[in-house]
């Protein structure tokens, strides 16, 4: 049965306390980790770059022990077992797929940014408003039209703020 045949089910996890790995520390890596940091999740990345080499917000989040990081190269032992989700996002495709391997064979559920075909399920486009959390997903051949429809939930979600 493939994957790419059926939509992806729009599911909301409790992310607090569980171990989040991010394996990369580019641009998309940050993204993630920016997005996920509020959801009580336990951060750690893992990237070969030198800390004094990394760009903000990454290294203010390391410095305030809001993410832990590794600076090496991903090896299958950076894989400690504790990951609840891991986020392959490094500038590489062949590690890329090399993670994907390894964590489905460890049960592990994987976001593999450079293959959407790759993943066992997606980063959606999350937008928060107070108590509301709104995520949008596509299925990966269109950021485009989710951007667009994230931007008109959001000044929709402006427009119910203003003073009547």
């Amino acid at each position: 049965m493939s994957r790419e045949k059926y939509p992806r089910f729009p599911l909301f996890l409790s992310l607090c306390g569980r171990e989040i790995l991010i394996v990369g520390a580019g641009n998309i890596a940050v993204r993630r980790a920016g997005i996920l940091l509020p959801f009580g999740c336990s951060i750690r990345m893992c990237a070969p770059e030198r800390e004094d080499e990394l760009k903000d917000p990454l290294r203010g989040w390391i410095l305030d022990g809001k993410v832990r990081y590794e600076s090496r190269r991903f090896e299958k032992d950076v894989l400690t077992g504790r990951e609840f989700l891991v986020f392959a996002a490094t500038d590489e495709n062949e590690t890329n797929a090399e993670i994907v391997q390894i964590c489905r064979g460890k049960g592990i559920l994987v976001n593999n940014a450079s293959d959407a075909s790759m993943c066992d399920f997606f980063f959606p486009s999350v937008l928060r408003d107070e108590e509301i959390v709104i995520g949008i997903a596509g299925d990966g051949s269109d950021h485009r039209k989710v951007k667009q429809i994230r931007k008109k939930i959001q000044d929709m979600l402006k427009g119910e703020k203003r003073p009547k």
